[in-house]
């Protein structure tokens, strides 16, 4: 038999096809290449150029490596070749895809079994060894709290501030309080120390510093020039609810010994705070832990703990942690009130609930028995401009004095700004 029969002729565009399945392993090759450096990196490599993420570079990968094996061999390639080779890329591919979907629920499994006993003590525990959870957010609040060292309190104002929020100028001191200056924990003597415990109304929402109604008030009681230091301690949060406020009287309020607390009412305090300390559930839909382990390991960081801290845009109210959701609606808000009049007991201090409030807030605290100033009942609502928004959650400046003005007046009736005994 002539041999030379045996041999199929080579295809008149081999030897370009050879060049050109060069160039392409060449392509496979740098993607690969940019694939492993952000597999190591945990975040996406570019070389100092956008090249879009790991799903375009892998796709790129797929068509490199197709296009040299087509210019490889594809060219003389017959029929059955052809259909063999589909069928080891169907293996190919399903292995591929059952080998990603065994490794994404191991993985998430072992998450799970790693966190299945995890508890807010626990939490805490983690956390006084210095483990910080980051806010997962992009609300603007987002850059001015962080997580508190207290899983019940869930976040807290940055302490020493000095920050551009959105239109105004917020500072803290150094614990964390909307003020200018620090307040000794001890008392000076012939003193009245408020203590102020709200949300972002409190807080003074959109308000040049210094012109919440707290620091408006401690101003103007300073001013009487009485022989009395007077000192209204602002421990508003934005976002926080009933729950939380009581907290962080206990957390941090309580240690200044005020001689009055103010809860600074709004009627989104029957609803879960801004932000909340969610349990992770490890078997969500909407994200591959896989994939953020390969490629985001900044997320991956998010998504590992047992615990995350997102928005109200974020988190699920299901996975909300029991001590928390225990908080919200009528119950809530009664409980939290009641071991406000409480501590209000043991401490000796006074209770005031002050603000916008409607019929249902005022029966929980006439139940409870906290005393309580509506401001709807106590401004007349046709003495001020209504751009003031004295009603509204955010008072502008001008509200935010006519607040003060009647707070103080409030607090004069009661008998409430005569020093008490004093604390060293």
């Amino acid at each position: 038999m002539d041999t030379a029969q045996q041999i199929p002729p080579r295809h008149p565009a081999r030897r370009p096809a050879l060049l050109v399945s060069y160039l392409f392993a060449l392509i496979a090759a740098a993607f690969a290449f940019s694939l492993a450096v952000t597999i190591w990196r945990g975040q996406m490599w570019t070389c100092g150029f956008y090249a879009g993420g790991p799903r375009l570079h892998l796709l790129g990968l797929i068509v490199a490596l197709l296009g040299w094996y087509f210019f490889r061999h594809g060219i003389d390639n017959t029929r059955a070749d052809w259909l063999s080779f589909a069928g080891k890329l169907t293996l190919l591919a399903l292995s591929s895809l059952l080998a990603v979907a065994i490794a994404e629920i191991g993985l998430r499994a072992c998450l799970a079994r790693l966190h299945r006993n995890e508890s807010i003590d626990e939490l805490r525990q983690l956390r006084a060894k210095g483990r910080k959870l980051p806010v997962v957010s992009t609300h603007p609040l987002a850059a001015i709290i962080q997580p508190s060292d207290d899983p019940r309190l869930v976040y807290e104002l940055q302490p020493g501030l000095d920050f551009q929020f959105d239109r105004v100028r917020v500072r803290t001191n150094k614990s964390g309080m909307r003020s200018d200056h620090d307040y000794p924990v001890a008392r000076p003597p012939r003193s009245v120390r408020i203590a102020g415990l709200g949300d972002s109304g409190m807080f003074g929402w959109d308000v040049e510093q210094n012109r919440d109604y707290l620091s408006v008030l401690e101003s103007n009681l300073r001013k009487r020039n009485d022989g009395v230091t007077y000192e209204a301690l602002n421990f508003a949060v934005p976002g926080y609810n009933t729950q939380l406020e009581v907290q962080m009287l206990r957390d941090k309020a309580l240690a200044y010994h005020p001689d009055i607390v103010i809860v600074g009412w709004c009627e989104n305090d029957f609803s879960l705070p801004f932000f909340m300390l969610e349990k992770q559930n490890y078997w969500r839909r909407d994200v591959s832990y896989l994939y953020c382990l390969l490629f985001n390991r900044t997320e991956f960081r998010v998504l590992a703990p047992a615990f995350a801290m997102r928005d109200q845009r974020e988190f699920s109210p299901d996975e909300v942690i029991p001590e928390i959701t225990s908080g919200t609606d009528v119950e809530g808000v009664r409980t939290a009130l009641r071991d406000l009049k409480a501590l209000g007991e043991k401490d000796g201090f006074y209770v005031l609930v002050f603000g916008p409030m409607k019929d249902l807030i005022i029966r929980i605290c006439r139940e409870v028995g906290v005393p309580y100033c509506c401001t709807y009942e106590k401004i007349p609502a046709d003495k001020y401009p209504a751009n003031y928004l004295i009603w509204f959650m955010h008072p502008t400046a001008n509200g935010h004095r006519v607040l003060a003005e009647y707070l103080e007046r409030e607090l004069d009736e009661r008998g409430w700004l005569r020093p008490g005994h004093d604390v060293n």
